[in-house]
């Protein structure tokens, strides 16, 4: 009994809840069905976006980890905008931009110059995003610093204050012994690197210098070639290669033995080249049994002359049989 009892008050308690809220039900009733409804749209909604981002974020990472070159790390930035992993494909794609340039800069400075100034723009977009990594803005700032090195005109103000900068914000950092060694006196010496007059007056030079791919080619020597006279005509003139100037001075080489000169070997050669190979090779010692049995083919009759000799046996014995 007791428990219908309690069973009983609570129908009545709920009862006179859902009475006491109807007239709320009425007015906002409405309302509150709209916004329970959007709720768990943005639910659904948030829950499916998050579900695409780790899918789109897990397929740039295997895209980062596939890429061979700058234009694939500059792809995956371009394709993946706002990830993690876009920040790094383009740290990535600049510390590739600052190596070729430098490589570049020695054999063709316009094509080194616009890979060490797109370098430079993307360590600087780095630098300048608030939501870029420590671990990435580290390694940027050193690529700034060694990519404004590489493009000084002998001015290094820029690169020391870069290096000195990383110094600060990166006590700890990888980088902070190669900084030191361009921006603090090193092994007993008195000014810093960067600070050498000898440091500025090259980084002035080199910068003045304009290299391109056709100054690079191939080492020729204007010399006459083994067999050749200077001044000659013919195959004895002089030959040279072009787009390189004459070096003077350089003697003519001596003539090379003709078996090593003259690729074509002449009949006299050819009836010589048995007579050199004799000595090396195993062929003459399989001749020489050869040329010994030419003398004893006249054994050979003497051993057929004997098997007629005993043939003559039975045929008298069939004479005498009749």
């Amino acid at each position: 009994m007791k428990s219908e009892h309690r069973h009983e008050l609570q129908t009545n308690d709920l009862g006179k809840l859902v009475h006491q809220a109807e007239p709320y039900l009425e007015t906002y009733g409405v309302k509150a069905l709209v916004i329970g409804g959007v709720l768990l749209v943005l639910v659904i909604g948030y829950s499916a976006w998050k579900t695409s981002q780790t899918s789109q974020e897990a397929e740039a990472w295997t895209r980062l980890a596939a890429a061979n070159s700058t234009e694939d790390f500059e792809n995956v930035y371009d394709e993946f905008p706002g990830t993690n992993v876009a920040d790094w494909a383009l740290i990535h794609a600049a510390e590739s931009h600052l190596q070729s340039g430098v490589r570049n800069s020695f054999t063709d400075r316009s094509a080194g110059t616009r890979d060490l100034t797109d370098a430079k723009e993307q360590f600087q977009k780095l630098l300048d995003s608030s939501s870029t990594r420590p671990e990435i803005r580290e390694r940027a700032l050193f690529g700034l610093a060694r990519t404004e090195e590489s493009m000084s005109d002998g001015d290094l103000k820029n690169a020391t204050e870069l290096y000195k900068k990383l110094i600060q914000e990166f006590p700890d950092s990888i980088f902070r012994k190669l900084a030191e060694q361009r921006v603090k006196p090193v092994d007993g010496e008195k000014v810093a690197a960067l600070e050498e007059e000898g440091t500025k007056n090259f980084y002035k030079w080199f910068h003045e210098q304009s290299p391109k791919p056709g100054d690079r080619q191939q080492p020729g020597f204007n010399m006459p070639l083994p067999g050749m006279t200077p001044g000659g005509a013919g195959n004895d003139a002089k030959q040279d290669l072009p787009g390189l100037p004459d070096l003077p001075g350089l003697p003519s080489l001596p003539g090379l033995p003709e078996p090593l000169t003259n690729s074509p070997q002449t009949d006299d050669a050819k009836s010589d080249a048995p007579k050199t190979e004799t000595p090396k090779t195993d062929a003459p010692a399989k001749a020489e049994p050869k040329s010994a049995d030419k003398p004893a083919a006249p054994e050979e009759p003497a051993k057929k002359t004997e098997a007629p000799a005993e043939k003559p046996s039975p045929e008298p014995a069939t004479e005498k049989k009749p």
